[in-house]
């Protein structure tokens, strides 16, 4: 039986019980042969696997310790990602997780009968601490002394969640959670859940959660460029046992935002009965191979989870009635729709490593509407789009501002965090080399400006230290109602 999910800061640790358990666990689960469903490294491989790069690095001993290829085909780098299926599939891979290592833990001596998978609560405003790295997962040894602590993994980039020098202005926050919006984004514009997507189609629009704080805390903790760590790669990400806390709260996020009966949650029956063909495929305890649906992930569902805490560190009041099956009339989505496109560049852009900013210019007197609903009738909310965005670096990151054409250095808008850039950008696999897309609301910073001008430019730039360039096959902004 799999118990209550806590914030691993009100255990009691460092190394508390059920942290000791975690770690005990990890290190069980290693010693399971790679082509054991239960295995540590079966499991990180169903989010992703790079299986040459892993015999490389001695994760494995050889591709023929790997399941047979039809296995590796149906369950291997399944990780849904920029699209509608990321907070459902990962919700369901979870509980899997959980309930294989929870299964181990019940079979020791005076283990507890109900460990549940902790949660790294690292937006928790009133805990100055939060943002740390939970010190067990830095240690080398284990409180007794002992020098092979598993929870240790490789880590380059930062031990605290905030702005980096290689990653400008960036920092983790709760914009999703505070912000109104669908859950799923009509073409171009803001969902919180992402674009309307199939199975693992990276290239689709990245959703307001997934973007921040899940994007950039796998980033912040991985780095980027050379020598970064296995959470900045999704097909090394799971190999790290702080993985497994982030997307712990990740979850916690979506219950919360859920929670709060002003959220529309998506509930059509495309998105509750999840792509096919393919399908979504999950182990249980005893290694058997069992199919989910996200409608089994929504409240009441079979793969709710349960948590202690809704409200601290989510942005979401407590007391809010809870959002199940919102029904949508028609069959149609939480999107509402609506969105068009009012203006974009005729041809791909390469932004160049390191700080040299890439300048393209709008042109916006062949879509004067952009300016139009300032004071007009219905409002209207603006989003800047980058779209099929390429690189050959496993995460990255750009900067990116707008101005009138013929204004002063405009302020950054905001720095976009791209982790798994290189696996979408990959025509090998089942990701279709689409890059990755973005989209970022700029309504105010339009409305900034006061007058329509006769262009806008938009400046794209890498941080310091970056070593490939990027491409961006366009940038675009939308126009949606509110």
């Amino acid at each position: 039986m799999v118990g209550v999910r806590k914030d691993v800061a009100t255990l009691g640790g460092p190394w508390s019980a059920d942290i000791l358990w975690y770690a005990r666990a990890v290190k069980a689960l290693r010693t399971r042969s790679p082509s054991d469903p239960t295995s540590w490294t079966y499991l990180a491989a169903i989010h992703g696997i790079d299986a040459s790069g892993w015999v490389r690095n001695g994760l494995i001993p050889s591709l023929g310790s790997l399941p047979p290829p039809n296995i590796q085909n149906q369950d291997f780098n399944q990780c849904q990602h920029s699209g509608w299926f990321f907070l459902p599939w990962h919700r369901g891979y979870l509980a899997a997780f959980e309930a294989i290592v929870a299964e181990w833990i019940a079979a020791q001596p005076g283990a507890p009968s109900d460990w549940a998978l902790p949660y790294w609560n690292y937006l928790n405003a009133a805990d100055p601490a939060s943002r740390a790295i939970p010190p067990e997962f830095l240690s080398q040894s284990w409180p007794d002394g002992r020098l092979d602590n598993p929870l240790l993994g490789p880590r380059p980039g930062t031990h605290v969640l905030g702005p980096q020098p290689w990653l400008p202005r960036a920092d983790i926050n709760l914009g999703a959670q505070t912000t109104p919006m669908p859950y799923t984004a009509a073409p171009g514009t803001v969902g919180y859940g992402g674009a309307i997507s199939g199975f693992s189609s990276d290239g689709d629009l990245t959703g307001a959660l997934e973007g921040n704080p899940h994007n950039t805390v796998h980033v912040m903790i991985g780095g980027i460029g050379p020598g970064s760590g296995w959470m900045s790669d999704p097909a090394y990400a799971a190999l790290d046992p702080i993985f497994w806390l982030h997307h712990c709260n990740i979850d916690r996020l979506w219950a919360a935002w859920m929670s709060n009966s002003a959220n529309i949650q998506e509930s059509s029956s495309p998105w509750k009965n999840g792509p096919f063909p393919r399908q979504f495929v999950m182990p249980d305890a005893a290694g058997n191979r069992v199919i989910f649906v996200p409608g089994d992930t929504l409240p009441g569902g079979i793969l709710e989870p349960d948590y202690d805490n809704l409200s601290v560190g989510t942005g979401i009041a407590p007391g809010g009635a809870v959002v199940a099956s919102v029904p949508l009339s028609g069959g149609g989505t939480s999107s509402g729709g609506g969105s068009s496109l009012v203006g974009a560049n005729n041809q791909p852009l390469t932004v160049a490593a390191g700080t040299t900013a890439t300048q393209v210019t709008l042109d916006t007197a062949a879509a004067p509407s952009v300016f139009a609903s300032a004071t007009g009738s219905p409002p209207a909310r603006y989003y800047l789009n980058l779209e099929g965005i390429r690189g050959d670096t496993p995460s990255a990151a750009l900067s990116v501002s707008i101005k009138a054409a013929d204004s002063a250095q405009p302020a950054i808008v905001e720095t976009v965090t791209l982790f798994g850039l290189g696996r979408a950008s990959s025509t090998q696999g089942r990701h279709a080399g689409n890059g990755l897309s973005v989209a970022i609301e700029i309504t105010d910073k339009l409305l900034s400006l006061k007058a329509a001008p006769a262009s806008l430019a938009v400046e794209i730039s890498q941080p310091e230290g970056t070593q490939t360039p990027i491409t961006v096959d366009r940038v675009s902004i939308y126009k949606s109602p509110e």
